[in-house]
């Protein structure tokens, strides 16, 4: 591992990320963050299952959801030098959070919301590109701020500078890990998890913890 970070542009096959492609006119539509330079594992704000669209949270994605369903998705990677000792606060920035996963959601309001360029806060609760943009802004990476817009085009502009590679989803080899996104659920806890989401959203926004 060298002291460096991977910032993930994609195109991500499914018809939500297609719908947002569209919707914003974007070549990509989700951004994560690696540790090596193969992106086999990346840390982001996204959905956990691929049957439950709307139901998210912090995941430690495996390249296999950019090749297993529609062939290889069309990826950007930026590469970041880190200095010590960012490079390992972040590490264990990255690490405290996947111990706390249950504790964090993903917030669909501010995925919605910045469609018409509005940024509504909730409490332990990120987009994919809100989570990138903190960390990096966190530790001064990248001419990064919190104050920039909160789009993935706005942050692809701002890390034009460091793009490594622009293509297909690399190919190696590679098992799902932690991701649990290829596990099959039932329409009965689609259901439920997906209500019980929305409603920490709307708990956490009227001030209480869910």
């Amino acid at each position: 591992m060298d002291n460096a970070i991977y910032i993930v542009f994609s195109a991500t096959p499914t018809g939500m990320g297609s719908l947002i492609r569209k919707a914003t006119r974007n070549r990509y539509n989700h951004v994560s963050l690696s540790l090596s330079r193969d992106i086999r594992k990346m840390y982001t704000f996204a959905r956990l299952h691929r049957a439950i669209p709307l139901y998210g949270g912090f995941v430690a994605e495996s390249i296999l959801r950019y090749q297993s369903f529609a062939g290889n998705a069309q990826v950007k990677i930026c590469r970041v030098e880190v200095p010590e000792p960012q490079f390992t606060y972040l590490c264990n920035c990255l690490d405290r959070l996947w111990n706390e996963r249950e504790e964090y959601i993903y917030n669909t309001p501010a995925a919605l919301a910045s469609l018409v360029h509005l940024r509504p806060n909730i409490f332990r609760a990120y987009t994919c590109v809100t989570f990138v943009q903190k960390l990096l802004a966190r530790y001064a990476l990248a001419g990064v701020s919190e104050a920039d817009a909160p789009t993935v085009r706005s942050l692809e502009r701002r890390l034009s500078p460091y793009v490594a590679y622009e293509g297909p989803a690399p190919v190696c080899a590679a098992d799902w890990g932690e991701d649990a996104y290829p596990v099959e659920t039932s329409t009965r806890y689609a259901v439920y998890t997906t209500a019980r989401h929305f409603g920490r959203l709307a708990l956490r926004a009227l001030g209480g913890i869910a």
